[in-house]
C-alpha cells in the first residue's frame, strides 16, 4: 500500500503521480503539477500518444505565456505499462469523460485499482455523482477519493493547447459532509484523507494553480452542473448555442427558464444549493433559486449576443462529432436526487429521455461502423 507523505518530509525528490486521460484538461493540470517542481507526472494517453512522445505540444496560455514542446515526465499507452515493475503513485488523477453507461470508472481503472499501487484518487471529471462507482471499488482498501470540478477555458487543436483566462479548481474528499439541513450522521475525515487532500492542494498551489478546498464537494458539483444540465442539454438537443435562444420572445424564454428552474429547485430542496454559498468561479454569493436561474440565462445569452457567437459546451461538440456524451452524470444524476427527495420533474424527465434516445443512436451508429470496418478488412 502506498503511504502518503504528511508534508513534513525534507526529501527534495518529486512525488510520482499517475494521470489517466491526457486531453486538454489533463495537459493543463499535468503542467501545473510539474511546474511546482514537487511532482512528476506519468500520463496514460491513447489517441495522442505519438504526439506526446515525440514533439510534445505547445501550451498557449494567458497566464504563463507560450510553452513549446511540452510533455509530461513519462507517457505510456496503457495503465499496465505505467504500473510495470510495481511503481507506486501517491495520486492517480482521472481526466477522462465520465460515461457510466458506456465505460464506468471502476471498469476503466480496473487494472490500476487491482494493482494496489495508488495512494489516493482524484477525479477531474465533469458531472455530478461521478465518485460513487470508484469509491465502492476502493473503499475496502481505505484509499482516499478526491473530487475536483474545474472551470477552465482550454481546447486542443492538433499540437496546440489553447488555455485562456484563469483556471479554477475546487477539490474535496468523497464522501463529503452531508447536505445542509440533512439528518445524516456527520462524516468524519481520517488522517489519511486529510493528508491526501493537503498534498494535492499544496502541489497545485506550488504550481500557481487557483485551487480551493471544500467539505461539501457534492454541493460544488451541483452548482457547476446546473449550467451543464441547463445549457449543455438544450444546446445539445437543438445542435446550436445559446445565441439562438437569445432571440426568443419573452414568453418562449420563460419556457426554457422554467426548465432551468426545475433543476435549481432540486438543488435547493435537497440542501445541495443554499443561499450564501460561494458561486465559483466568480466567487460571488448565491441568492435565491430564481436569481440563480436569471444569472445562468443572462450570462450566456448576453455574452453570445455581444460576441455574435455562443459558447459550445462539450456535450454539443460530442453530438456534432457523433461521440457518446455525459447524459448520466449531467442529467441522470439530477433525476436520482429528485427521486430521492420526492420532487416532481416533468421537464427534466422529458429532456433525459430525449438525450438517452440520442445517446443510444450514437452508440449504435458507432458499433455499426466498427462492424463495417472489420468486414472491409476481412474482405
Amino acid at each position: 500500500m502506498t503511504n502518503l507523505p504528511t508534508g513534513n518530509e525534507s526529501s527534495s525528490e518529486p512525488v510520482d503521480i499517475l494521470l489517466i486521460g491526457l486531453g486538454s484538461i489533463g495537459s493543463v493540470y499535468a503542467y501545473l503539477l510539474e511546474r511546482s517542481g514537487k511532482a512528476r507526472v506519468t500520463a496514460v494517453a491513447r489517441s495522442n500518444y505519438d504526439l506526446y512522445t515525440t514533439t510534445g505540444v505547445t501550451l498557449h496560455t494567458d497566464r504563463f505565456g507560450i510553452i513549446e514542446n511540452w510533455k509530461p515526465y513519462q507517457v505510456f499507452k496503457s495503465q499496465a505499462e505505467a504500473l510495470k515493475n510495481g511503481k507506486q503513485y501517491l495520486i492517480c488523477i482521472v481526466c477522462t469523460k465520465c460515461l457510466p453507461d458506456v465505460l464506468p470508472n471502476s471498469e476503466l481503472l480496473k487494472d490500476t485499482i487491482a494493482s494496489g499501487q495508488i495512494g489516493s484518487w482524484n477525479l477531474i471529471q465533469n458531472g455530478l455523482g461521478i465518485e460513487e462507482d470508484l469509491y465502492q471499488a476502493v473503499k475496502h482498501l481505505g484509499t482516499p477519493v478526491m473530487s475536483s470540478p474545474a472551470w477552465i477555458g482550454v481546447v486542443t487543436e492538433g499540437s496546440l493547447v489553447r488555455w485562456r483566462g484563469n483556471d479554477t479548481l475546487v477539490t474535496g474528499l468523497y464522501p463529503p459532509l452531508p447536505p445542509k439541513g440533512s439528518e445524516e450522521s456527520q462524516r468524519i475525515f481520517s488522517q489519511r484523507d486529510s493528508d491526501a487532500l493537503n498534498l494535492w492542494v499544496d502541489l497545485l498551489k506550488a504550481g500557481e494553480a487557483f485551487v480551493y478546498s471544500t467539505d461539501r464537494i457534492d454541493s460544488i458539483r451541483y452548482l457547476k452542473n446546473v449550467w451543464n444540465a441547463a445549457w449543455a442539454v438544450v444546446t445539445g438537443l437543438i445542435r446550436h448555442t445559446a445565441l439562438q435562444f437569445s432571440y426568443l420572445e419573452p414568453t418562449e424564454q420563460g419556457y426554457i427558464k422554467d426548465y432551468f428552474k426545475e433543476i435549481v429547485d432540486i438543488g435547493f430542496q435537497s440542501g445541495l444549493l443554499y443561499e450564501g454559498m460561494i458561486q465559483y468561479p466568480a466567487g460571488d454569493i448565491m441568492g435565491d433559486a430564481q436569481s440563480v436561474v436569471d444569472r445562468a440565462w443572462t450570462v450566456l445569452t448576453s455574452t453570445a449576443r455581444e460576441r455574435g457567437v455562443g459558447h459550445k459546451y462539450s456535450l454539443l461538440i460530442d453530438v456534432e462529432q457523433n461521440r457518446p456524451f455525459e447524459v448520466e452524470v449531467i442529467v441522470g444524476s439530477v433525476l436520482k436526487i429528485a427521486k430521492m427527495n420526492s420532487i416532481i420533474t416533468p421537464r427534466l424527465e422529458f429532456a433525459y429521455a430525449m438525450l438517452k434516445a440520442l445517446q443510444l443512436e450514437i452508440i449504435r451508429d458507432n458499433e455499426r461502423k466498427k462492424v463495417k470496418k472489420v468486414d472491409e478488412i476481412a474482405e
